[in-house]
């Protein structure tokens, strides 16, 4: 090779990744291409694996295009600092046969990032999942095969992300999984569709098999759970959490499996507003038997484990249409299928200091199986008055004029400090379109959301 064509190869190579010692700078191929999208995942791939271990990466204020799936795993001693936007391709097909498995519910995902000792920093920058084209793919649909999760932390300690933004993800935002020590501070997720179909299935936040997790000063403004603690997430503190629209915060669903029991110990939820949900703060299982639900994993129940030690602090309600509920039964409730079978044993479960507005003429539904009844169940501190109470209106199409606290299968129900005055049915959905009547039925339509 001359000098000269040495010296082009070596300016072209430098306008993708800048490499001085440890640090990585990247640059997008479209500054050599004269503007055209070119697709930056192998310049991305390599910068990490030239700096990804005692190093930084650093992405540049520019846009990057990710047309294919990124896997920089096994990170150590890692800094990533974020400045420019990602914008992952909205190549629909691809996505579906390319994006990377993640076990759960047979998703996949578009991006597995992970290691040892890693800070993420979003510096401004952010990761545009092109959601858009899934929303209108999906139809309203709660899942779709293929439809990838944005951003999964996987096998990972002592991992840090700050500052965080993801718009229009394409999927779950971010999944943490087979982790610990991980933290999400500053966080942003706007999932807003602009067409007829809507953002079913966004979930901000969501964590799987994994210990000791922080998630701190969020916004996540979505068409699902705002944050979902799935099977095994053990020692979760979430706080400062801003919610609007979706379903608010969960433990769930887990119970799924019979071969994989969850045990979700010592969890909070603290400080926390949630804004024009379908849902506020609960936790939903699986009913004890297997069924078929295609959007869900296939089959799905009969799992076991244990919840216990959990607690909803500090909540401010505003327009929930559910505010709390344990539910037992939530993939077969439209069928009523063995929804009292569920031996997934609930305990320990606090709200306190819970405040707000309910959409309609029903503030909590607490149903416990009769297989498992559950123990230590408290409210303290709980007020929430439906949104025609508190503007002195009649509830329309109910014989029920006051706020319902629905309870079935509470042990101590007495001194739990809940005002328990109807029976909550094992079938109750998480769901709800209207008020609910003397039967314990909603009036109008009811289903559930995602995973």
């Amino acid at each position: 090779m001359n000098l000269w064509l040495l010296t082009l190869w070596v300016t072209l190579v430098t306008a993708w990744v800048d490499n001085q010692g440890t640090t990585c700078t990247l640059y997008p191929e479209s500054l050599t291409h004269q503007g055209q999208e070119v697709d930056d995942s192998p310049s991305i791939q390599q910068a990490f694996d030239m700096c990804g271990t005692n190093g930084t990466v650093i992405f540049s204020e520019n846009v990057f295009h990710v047309n294919t799936v990124l896997n920089t795993t096994n990170l150590l001693n890692c800094d990533v600092h974020l400045r420019g936007e990602l914008r992952f391709s909205a190549n629909v097909p691809y996505w579906r046969t390319h994006a990377i498995s993640v076990v759960l519910q047979d998703q996949v995902t578009a991006w597995l990032f992970g290691g040892h000792n890693v800070s993420f920093y979003g510096e401004g920058g952010f990761y545009n999942g092109n959601g858009q084209a899934w929303y209108n793919a999906n139809r309203n649909e709660s899942n779709q095969a293929g439809r990838p999760m944005s951003f999964t932390v996987y096998n990972s300690t002592d991992l840090r992300v700050d500052g965080l933004r993801v718009i229009q993800p394409q999927f779950w935002a971010t999944f943490v999984w087979a982790s610990k020590n991980v933290s999400f501070t500053n966080l942003f997720v706007n999932a807003t569709s602009d067409s007829e179909w809507g953002t079913m299935n966004t979930d901000g936040f969501d964590s799987w098999q994994s210990d000791n997790l922080l998630v701190e000063n969020a916004t996540i403004i979505m068409g699902d759970d705002c944050i979902a603690a799935k099977g095994n997430t053990t020692n979760l503190l979430a706080k400062n959490i801003y919610c609007e629209g979706g379903t608010g915060v969960t433990i769930g669903s887990i119970g799924q499996y019979p071969d994989m029991p969850d045990y979700n110990l010592n969890i909070t939820f603290e400080n926390v507003t949630i804004k024009d949900a379908m849902d506020g703060a609960y936790i939903k299982t699986w009913q004890g038997t297997r069924i078929f639900t295609p959007s869900n994993g296939d089959w799905g129940g009969g799992g076991t484990g244990l919840v216990k030690n959990v607690t909803f602090r500090d909540f401010v309600m505003d327009n929930v249409g559910l505010p709390i509920q344990v539910a037992q039964c939530v993939y077969s409730a439209g069928s009523n299928k063995s929804c009292n079978t569920s031996t997934l044993q609930i305990e320990d479960v606090k709200w306190k200091n819970i405040r707000g507005t309910s959409r309609f003429n029903i503030a909590s539904s607490i149903y416990c199986s009769d297989e498992v009844p559950c123990p230590n169940m408290s409210f303290e501190n709980v007020n929430i008055t439906s949104l025609n109470a508190t503007r002195g209106q009649a509830y329309y199409d109910t014989d029920i004029q006051y706020e319902l606290f629905q309870c079935t299968n509470v042990v101590g129900q007495n001194t739990s400090g809940i005002p328990c005055n109807q029976a909550a049915p094992s079938n109750f959905s998480q769901w709800i379109y209207g008020n609910v009547d003397s039967s314990g039925l909603a009036t109008a339509l009811s289903g559930h959301s995602g995973n």
